[in-house]
């Protein structure tokens, strides 16, 4: 038994023949808000920033990325959120949803 086809505001079905659904919207932005987060080796994971979306939080975390990149060129610690972190220490930078 399979469901009837939902629908959309123009009345059309919403699903495709092959049953994938049709949007404009990027699959992460249906899943809600995203934070980034700096895991840090032998420390507490430092919360960078919660964005309403995937696509927003991709763009901080690139950003975060390249601030550590140019702080491990110079051979320098970089801040992240009042912390500083050798860049060394960080394991990983990720972008999770909020739960």
């Amino acid at each position: 038994m399979s469901a009837p086809p939902a629908q959309n505001e123009a009345g059309t079905d919403a699903a495709a023949e092959d049953g994938v659904w049709l949007t404009d919207r990027e699959p992460g932005e249906l899943l809600g808000p995203r934070r980034v987060v700096v895991y840090v080796r032998d420390s507490d994971p430092i919360v960078i920033a919660e964005l309403q979306s995937r696509p927003e939080a991709i763009v901080v975390a690139e950003q975060v990325i390249e601030k550590i990149e140019r702080a491990m060129g110079r051979g320098d610690w970089v801040e992240l959120e009042e912390r500083l972190v050798r860049p060394e220490a960080i394991l990983s930078v990720d972008v999770e949803r909020v739960e």
